[in-house]
């Protein structure tokens, strides 16, 4: 990293509580903040240059290694979770509590005149991690204890409850401090520098906007399977989406009668992203038509658009995280909620005249209630 980049980048990266490491394509590293430094006691000075399976020897094993070598290939961010992998970074003390579980994401990184490199954070998921351990014993507890099942289960969700209060606490003051960091991006943007500093302002703003974005997804995933499946009126579940902006111009033709699907209470945000892609990435979508053919053992629910249509040597990707121009998450979430209760969903629309994406609501998760 030149020092024009390293001037800008480490006053600002040292300020979040998310330790930030920098490497370039030959896994040397180019930068090494603050919390890194207190999690490891290995300071920037010691770390900057070196290879960093050297520094944190857990990239050396092939699976970290391989991971790394994804990103650099072209590949989205790839997340180490703290569940499979309890600690990457080394700590500074065997005793030390803090950063003994870690949750390690890998992404693209790319500074002008610098080529690609890959910005690894490492959040510290310690409490979050201990308290999920805790209330698996509990459950096993409760396994062993039959007859006291009833108000054990009652224990469990009321953990169950405040931990999903901690996370969401945790996401808002992440999405806080990156808040923070972006307005004195947008500040000194305003000032418009010239040269190379503008621009690692820009891909500095660029790279808060993608980590936002990740916190938003993993808030939204957290919400999946929390509330038991409902049954909601597919029409209206249409009409409710269609409201804003990007819907003024588009004709919405719905043909579904009265049919309800039972689905995880996120099925509005589903519905409202395959309608969102539509008009966002359709380009020139006039028309969007819902309707549903009844078979034997299940029901189709098709949503078609007059748009552009999809590529064919993209259809088979178009679910995949982190794969879009947009925010690669749309349709990967969408497809996980409608799995909760069993519906699958694919693209079958033909390139130039439109998409098609048909869901499949299998027996017993669809019904026509009298009016």
């Amino acid at each position: 990293m030149t020092s024009d980049s390293a001037s800008i980048i480490s006053p600002s990266l040292n300020t979040i509580p998310v330790g930030i490491c920098i490497i370039r394509e030959d896994h040397t590293i180019s930068f090494w903040n603050r919390t890194i430094e207190a999690w490891t006691g290995i300071s920037l000075e010691h770390a900057k240059d070196r290879i960093l399976e050297d520094i944190v020897p857990q990239f050396g094993e092939q699976h970290e290694k391989s991971r790394l070598n994804v990103v650099f290939k072209g590949g989205g961010p790839v997340i180490l979770s703290s569940r499979f992998h309890p600690r990457i970074f080394p700590l500074r003390e065997k005793s030390q509590i803090e950063g003994k579980y870690q949750r390690v994401t890998i992404s693209p990184f790319i500074l002008p005149d610098e080529g690609l490199q890959a910005i690894i954070t490492v959040e510290d998921v310690t409490a979050i991690t201990e308290q999920v351990f805790r209330y698996r014993n509990i459950k096993d507890l409760v396994a062993c204890e039959l007859e006291e099942k009833k108000m054990t289960q009652k224990a469990l969700e009321v953990a169950l409850s405040k931990l999903n209060y901690l996370s969401s606490i945790t996401q808002h003051d992440l999405i806080n401090s990156l808040t923070i960091f972006e307005g004195y991006l947008n500040i000194l943007l305003d000032i418009q520098l010239e040269g190379k500093i503008q621009n690692y302002l820009e891909k500095m703003k660029e790279s808060t906007q993608a980590m936002k974005r990740h916190i938003t997804f993993a808030s939204d995933y957290q919400e999946m399977g929390n509330a038991a499946p409902s049954w909601f009126h597919v029409e209206s579940l249409i009409k409710n989406s269609i409201i804003g902006l990007i819907f003024r111009d588009v004709i919405i033709d719905i043909n579904t009668g009265n049919l309800e699907i039972l689905a995880d209470p996120l099925i509005q945000k589903a519905i409202y992203n395959l309608l969102e892609n539509a008009v966002r990435h359709g380009i020139h979508t006039t028309q969007i038509t819902v309707t549903s053919i009844q078979n034997p053992d299940d029901i189709n629910l098709i949503i078609e658009d007059n748009g552009s249509g999809i590529p064919n040597d993209i259809k088979g990707r178009i679910f995949n995280r982190g794969f879009g121009s947009n925010t690669g998450i749309g349709l990967f979430l969408t497809r996980e909620i409608l799995g909760i209760t069993g519906m699958q969903i694919i693209e079958t629309g033909t390139p130039g005249k439109g998409a098609k994406f048909e869901i499949r609501v299998p027996s017993g998760h669809f019904r026509y209630p009298k009016e």
